[in-house]
């Protein structure tokens, strides 16, 4: 999903053992939802144990990114799935450390490295997937 200040983006890889969502640009209230569906999907609509969230491309992440973000790491975690967060740099790196985020997702110089050597691939279609569950559209507070 592209946006004029962000993309979101789905892709296999390591033959299909791998699943990872690759966000690109500012990360602001206007992505949460496109990045809560992504995250979604990317848990229940394959068999991939690890999900690896990529911010290699991300220039800002808000507050509302990390709730998305946290949400993600829960549906991951009650799927049985393994989750990273890698490429993080500058100021993302910075305030996703500051909020214990960065600590709650397991990031390695390895998978940093594999991703980035990896140049691309095709961008998986987005079957239909269950529907969101209602209290997630819903703002905090």
């Amino acid at each position: 999903m592209h946006a004029d200040h962000f993309s979101v983006t789905r892709v296999m890889i390591d033959g299909g053992r791998e699943i990872c969502v690759r966000l690109a640009g500012d990360l602001d209230a206007d992505a949460r939802t496109v990045l809560r569906r992504e995250l979604y999907d990317a848990v229940h609509d394959n068999g991939a144990p690890l999900l690896v969230v990529d911010l290699q491309e991300t220039a800002f992440v808000g507050s509302e990114t990390i709730g998305a973000l946290l949400d993600g790491l829960v549906r991951a975690q009650e799927a049985g799935k393994a989750v990273q967060i890698v490429n993080a740099r500058g100021v993302v790196r910075t305030v996703l450390q500051v909020t214990g985020v960065l600590d709650l997702f397991g990031a390695t110089a390895e998978s940093s490295a594999r991703l980035a050597a990896f140049d691309g691939g095709a961008v998986l279609p987005l079957p239909p997937a269950p529907a969101l569950p209602a209290h997630w559209g819903r703002a905090a507070g």
